[in-house]
């Protein structure tokens, strides 16, 4: 009796030291989410290039989906190895060309899906936007940005709840890239930023 007792405790034991460190994490991920929220609505509070110091209109209150760590996904790499232009449209109706240099292969909700990151005919770094189910509706119907850092290796990590609205979202006087037809999931993507002013 007094070993199957000694076996109870021991496993409750280990049962709660597991569930407060994912408690622990979890609470860690939300304060570091709502950190990179925090950054972003300060620069566009009082940044030179933000299109509210720009305009001058007072910045109203973002507002976004609850943090979920479901839509931390980790994605499989595709190189896109031959040079393909992608020629984007960008919200004033003017065009901007693009090259493509990856698909990220992944699931979201248990649906397969895949995203197209771009890199700039002339210049650098990456450009990943994409539409969703939530679109025109809870979200941005010209779209959404991820900022997704460098792609090494075989696979990457694409955080939905980092998911942020482009310029044009707050003011028709910014010109933005339109997401490329490839980057319309079929899936709502409730992550991220929501419509601005909604």
């Amino acid at each position: 009796m007094n070993k199957l007792v000694r076996i109870v405790f021991a496993f409750v034991v280990v049962a709660l030291i597991y569930y407060s460190m994912e408690g622990g994490k979890s609470d860690d991920y939300e304060k570091t989410v709502q950190a990179e929220r925090a950054k972003k609505e300060d620069y566009l509070r009082t940044g030179s290039e933000s299109p509210f110091v720009k305009s001058g209109e007072p910045m109203g209150e973002l507002s976004y989906f609850p943090i979920d760590p479901a839509y931390k996904v980790n994605a499989r790499v595709e190189r896109i190895e031959t040079r393909q232009v992608v020629r984007l449209g960008n919200s004033d109706g003017s065009v901007t060309n693009y090259l493509k240099y990856a698909r990220l292969h992944f699931q979201l909700h248990g649906t397969d899906a895949q995203l197209i990151v771009l890199k700039p005919q002339f210049g650098v770094g990456y450009f990943l936007a994409f539409t969703d189910a939530t679109s025109a509706d809870d979200t941005y119907g010209g779209g959404r940005y991820l900022d997704i850092g460098e792609i090494k290796g075989d696979r990457h990590t694409l955080d939905f709840n980092l998911a942020y609205n482009p310029y044009c979202a707050y003011s028709a006087d910014f010109q933005c890239p339109l997401p490329p037809k490839e980057n319309s999931l079929a899936v709502k993507v409730e992550a991220g930023e929501k419509n601005y002013g909604k």
